[in-house]
């Protein structure tokens, strides 16, 4: 009876629209005093007041929680008798957060409720204003990871863990309430913090919850080892796993709806370890599946070259670079470029990442013999125009691309090789001739993917000279200084001074004398310096290019491009 009902509808209302917490609305729209509010919830819920204002608090309670983490939540640690913590927090409700605190304490957790300022003052009068980086960094990931418990009712699993009902006490510990929060949330920051996979991986005495985002991993949270099975069971279960096998890898896929409609597919791969079960998933966001081939990052030389190559009736383009290199999206995006009506273009791929429209798309099966080589004869009595192989691992799926690419096809595909020249030799260690090469390929496309700095807290700074000269950069410079960024760290790219990936590529395109060079038989070192002539640009040099144009560093560059000696 302390507000009326347009009121509570304009602070829903507001709610909605920013996701903030009602009760901090409330106030905030002068609606409700905080001390009343915080004198109904204490009568409402049940739950004891406290003036933690008149109370002296053990400096050792303080330590069992980091400063960051109590500022963040409103929570501020009271008493420790035994294995009891007692804990004031503005919000009582907020369940996830105590279990939360539980886990990483051990503890069990007795909430009483305090009013917000009377939890802030304390915090800054018990608090020590210096902790150690360590403590602030752990408990800034962990705090990320954890969100209201409010905002994680909007992210849905499509595939509920009730219609998966069994026996198992496992099974039935995966559905309870609080598991199926911690898990969604673990799922749904990963997409809101941009990361391409999730590590949840055991160690002795916790679990350990990495994202790699920009391609780095970064450490989010360390859990109780008791929530381990749980968890693993949990996805297993969204997955269509077998909960009961714990001896031998799986693989699955599920697929998430966020706030907004949004649909993430998520690839899930089991992997039994020593000391239990660690699971990887990866993040295939719909949404940024395929990038057009203008905004992939390469320099317009190497642009019009690649494209001339991709417009050609037949022949052989290939990517090459390590895992996560960006091999597939570059694929992808010369799919896109040549993509019409009038043409039949079959994909097969281990797994399908990505669904397009319009493309016919295969999944290989290698259990039930569905393989590359098997699905590729397959696909040549289709009458394609255009395939796409998702990689060449083996000589005979090599012997198939290269006599399709021969026959008639556009044939685009990936290997796992370092630079465009070497991928020359690793085609002929795997049997092709050099002569059926110089017949088939058309370019290679080397790549790597830098992390741009971020834009919004970068500093410019004048290079060295000498280090100009050592790195190569000099020859570029036509006389005149460097001017290049370092990264300094702000909210925007949670203090790494970095946000967002660019790539970097060198494009070796067959010219006549390139075929030449590999019908003599010369080696990676003289064909590649033949290219540079012809006016290939090296990933070293296009990844300094780069960070001239303010959009990475110079220690990034140095980093990615280190096998690179050029």
């Amino acid at each position: 009876k302390l507000i009326d009902p347009d009121d509570l509808n304009r602070a829903l209302a507001e709610q909605k629209k920013t996701g903030k917490e009602l009760s901090k609305i409330l106030v905030d729209l002068k609606l409700i005093d905080d001390d009343v509010l915080t004198q109904v919830l204490s009568e409402g819920l049940g739950l004891p007041r406290i003036s933690i204002a008149r109370m002296n608090i053990d400096t050792k309670v303080i330590g069992v929680i980091a400063k960051d983490f109590a500022a963040k939540y409103k929570i501020m640690p009271i008493s420790l008798i035994g294995e009891n913590l007692t804990l004031a927090m503005t919000d009582p409700l907020n369940i996830f957060v105590i279990d939360n605190i539980k886990a990483l304490t051990g503890y069990t957790i007795n909430p009483i409720i305090s009013g917000e300022k009377e939890i802030a003052t304390a915090i800054e009068k018990y608090y020590k204003q210096e902790e150690s980086a360590s403590t602030e960094e752990v408990n800034e990931t962990f705090a990320d990871i954890i969100k209201d418990i409010k905002d994680t009712e909007d992210l849905e699993l499509v595939k509920d863990a009730q219609s998966e009902a069994g026996t198992s006490g496992v099974e039935e510990l995966s559905d309870e309430a609080p598991i199926i929060k911690l898990t969604d949330t673990i799922i749904q920051q990963a997409v809101y913090a941009k990361a391409s996979d999730v590590f949840i991986e055991p160690l002795e005495k916790a679990v350990r919850v990495r994202y790699r985002v920009d391609g780095m991993i970064r450490e989010i949270d360390r859990l109780t080892k008791a929530l381990h099975s749980a968890i693993i069971s949990r996805i297993k279960v969204i997955s269509n796993l077998d909960i009961s096998e714990h001896r031998l890898p799986q693989d699955g896929r599920f697929k998430t709806i966020l706030s907004g409609g949004k649909e993430v597919d998520f690839r899930v791969n089991v992997l039994p370890t020593v000391i239990g079960e660690k699971v990887v998933l990866r993040v295939l966001d719909q949404n940024n599946a395929v990038v057009d081939i203008e905004n992939l990052g390469f320099e317009p030389e190497a642009l019009k070259n690649l494209k001339a190559c991709a417009i050609k009736p037949h022949g052989l383009i290939l990517t090459c670079g390590p895992t996560g290199s960006g091999k597939t999206t570059t694929l992808y995006s010369v799919l896109k470029y040549v993509d019409s009506p009038e043409k039949n273009i079959v994909t097969v791929e281990d797994p399908v990442e990505y669904q397009i429209k319009g493309l016919n798309q295969v999944n290989i099966k290698p259990a039930m013999g569905l393989n590359f080589a098997n699905s590729l004869r397959s696909i040549l009595r289709q009458d394609p125009d255009i395939i796409m192989i998702g990689e060449i691992r083996d000589s005979e799926t090599l012997d198939i691309a290269v006599k399709a690419a021969l026959t008639g096809h556009l044939v685009l595909s990936s290997l796992h090789t370092t630079t465009a020249a070497g991928s020359i030799v690793r085609m002929m260690n795997m049997g092709i001739q050099p002569f059926l090469i110089c017949s088939s390929v058309l370019a290679i496309i080397a790549q790597r993917l830098l992390r741009k700095v971020c834009p919004k807290c970068r500093e410019s700074y004048t290079l060295d000279p000498a280090i100009a000269e050592k790195v190569g950069l000099t020859k570029m410079l036509n006389g005149t200084q460097a001017e290049l960024f370092r990264p300094k760290g702000c909210k925007n790219c949670f203090q790494t001074g970095y946000a967002g990936r660019v790539g970097i590529t060198e494009i070796l395109v067959f010219s006549q004398q390139v075929k030449e060079m590999i019908l003599a038989n010369e080696g990676e070192i003289k064909i590649k310096e033949t290219a540079r002539s012809e006016g290939m640009r090296t990933m070293r040099e296009d990844g300094l290019a780069k960070a001239m144009a303010g959009l990475t560093t110079l220690e990034e560059v140095l980093r990615v491009t280190a096998s690179d000696d050029s």
